[in-house]
């Protein structure tokens, strides 16, 4: 059941907006882009995973797109983005006031989707059902630290 919150959790749009009529800031707007591609590329894998023969030419591409936006995540919370600059998001301030611990756990996703991403490539069907806990728990990490309770 754990996991099922984690992955519907990072499947979750961050519900952001400018706290004024302009709209939101570009990089808030590629932010949340950025999170609901994720979450797809991961719905798609664990949907797969939750059958009795997964479908390897779904799960690779998702794979490799996962591992590609969890490497590009520190980009996406650029100064000037959080709630203490007016801009309403779900995005903890923490994430700017700690740096250190935000950037170790994007690192922890990164490698947990790194290791994904070989999984799939390998075809290990075993191996992703056990793995993508993991990554769950990554994306959790991050909801637990920096991202308001949903």
């Amino acid at each position: 059941m754990a996991l099922v919150v984690l992955i519907a959790g990072c499947n979750q749009q961050a519900a952001e907006q400018a706290t004024s009529d302009e709209p939101l800031p570009r990089a808030v707007s590629e932010r949340q882009e950025g999170f609901k591609a994720l979450g797809a590329a991961f719905k798609i894998i664990n949907d797969q995973l939750k059958t009795d023969s997964p479908d390897m030419a779904a799960i690779v591409p998702a794979a490799a797109q996962m591992n590609e936006l969890a490497g590009q995540i520190p980009t996406w919370f650029p100064a000037g983005t959080g709630p203490d600059d007016g801009v309403k998001t779900d995005a903890l301030a923490t994430v700017w006031s700690d740096p250190e611990g935000f950037s170790a756990a994007q690192t922890r996703l990164a490698e947990a989707t790194t290791r994904l991403q070989a999984l799939a490539t390998a075809g290990d069907a075993a191996g992703l059902r056990e793995h993508v806990k993991m990554v769950g728990a990554s994306c959790g990490g991050c909801h637990d630290n920096f991202r308001v309770k949903q």
